[in-house]
């Protein structure tokens, strides 16, 4: 990690997250150390490549969609437009089954 006021952007197009946060906003600052006016992607005309590992079925992955998770929320808050692949939804839904008595607690009660 380094200190700030150094000049990433200037030459870098790279940001490895090996350190995720819980806050999505924590990784946009750092990410924007390197997207800045006359930055080195814009010169070269190429994009700018983040990337996020994490270590699969461990608390990291846990971390890596919650954060996922809360970026696509704060995306909608702020206005953008908000679409659902239907069959991936379909999916991930059918991963983890919700325990009856989980079901029947969570159940609307709609009769007097």
């Amino acid at each position: 990690m380094l200190a700030e006021g150094v000049d990433l952007h200037l030459h870098c197009r790279y940001v490895v997250h090996h350190d995720l946060c819980w806050n999505p906003s924590t990784l946009e600052q750092r990410s924007g150390r390197v997207d800045r006016i006359g930055c080195l992607a814009e010169r070269v005309r190429q994009p700018i490549n983040l990337y996020l590992p994490y270590v699969a079925a461990t608390q990291d992955e846990k971390m890596f969609r919650v954060v996922r998770d809360r970026e696509r929320w704060f995306q909608i808050v702020m206005g953008e437009r908000y679409e659902v692949d239907e069959a991936a939804t379909d999916r991930r839904s059918m991963r983890i089954q919700l325990p009856e008595a989980v079901r029947a607690e969570l159940a609307l009660k709609l009769h007097p």
